[in-house]
């Protein structure tokens, strides 16, 4: 019973982490298409492309920067423990934070009504 809910739990884990980068992707597409076309209307095309090129290429540097360097903890599951074993190494190990419990589909729903209601307010991305 155990080994199934710890199954379940990374299978969850990895499908709401696979919905936040799709998520967070058609919110950066959808940005980017806005951004552009402002950049478009002030300063014509071709100067928009470039100003927004060194815009993005800034705000990656930054954010690269920024995670790299917070305190050097790589973990991105709050699920789960860096632990050192007795052999030096560090490794991940399950917490005891609400094993089994994964909301998928409240998560998916909630992705879906951003993902919607982006669409109809200002996005015009996907429809």
């Amino acid at each position: 019973m155990a080994g199934n809910i710890l199954t379940n739990q990374n299978a969850g884990k990895g499908l709401i982490g696979m919905m936040t980068g799709l998520l967070g992707l058609y919110m950066t597409a959808a940005m980017w298409l806005e951004f552009n076309e402002a950049l478009g209307f002030y300063f014509g095309a071709p100067m928009g492309i470039i100003i927004g090129t060194f815009v993005l290429l800034w705000y990656q540097d930054r954010k690269n920067i920024r995670e790299l360097t917070s305190g050097g903890n790589y973990n991105t599951s709050e699920s789960t423990t860096v632990v050192k074993g007795a052999d030096g190494r560090h490794k991940h190990i399950d917490s005891n934070i609400e094993k089994g419990r994964n909301p998928v589909v409240f998560v998916a729903l909630v992705y879906a009504a951003i993902v919607i209601l982006s669409e109809i307010a200002w996005a015009d991305l996907i429809l």
